[in-house]
């Protein structure tokens, strides 16, 4: 079977950064991934907004001049990782918007960027027990056997 390379639109894949704007709790604190800074354009400086009632976290883009306005993101250029933040008031409004939140536990919350009003949202409802760093998970991954 011949191949019409012509036709082909390649892509390059970009490995540096999430597919989906992660947010991860832990007990240490809480981890923003490179999409979100990503999606929200790189902000100096954001807003943390919640709805207790409906379990919602947002990040609004903010000036730094505005009420109750903290530094978030260095540059594109500047910023090569994830964002990281160990502050506890955060983390415990966070902590209690988890539904049975555990503390030993790391939490995975997909967010939604809302462009036009330069807000990420998420619904903390929908947190997920992450497994991303459970120590068995190499041990399961190096015991498998495999039949030909």
């Amino acid at each position: 079977m011949a191949i019409n390379f012509s036709t082909i639109n390649l892509e390059v894949l970009d490995l540096s950064t999430n597919v989906m704007p992660d947010l991860f709790i832990n007990q240490n604190g809480v981890t923003f991934s490179k999409r979100i800074l990503e999606d929200m354009n790189y902000p100096q400086n954001v807003q943390y907004c919640t709805d207790p009632a409906h379990q919602i976290f947002a990040i609004r883009v903010c000036k730094s001049n505005e009420a109750k306005s903290v530094p978030f993101s260095k540059t594109r250029g500047e910023q090569t990782s994830t964002l990281s933040c160990g502050n506890k008031n955060l983390h415990d409004v966070l902590a209690t918007l988890i539904p049975a939140y555990q503390p030993k536990t790391r939490y995975k919350v997909v967010g939604a960027y809302d462009a036009e009003n330069r807000v990420m949202y998420f619904d903390l409802s929908t947190a997920e027990i992450s497994e991303f760093r459970a120590p068995n998970a190499a041990v399961i991954s190096a015991t498998e056997s495999t039949e030909y």
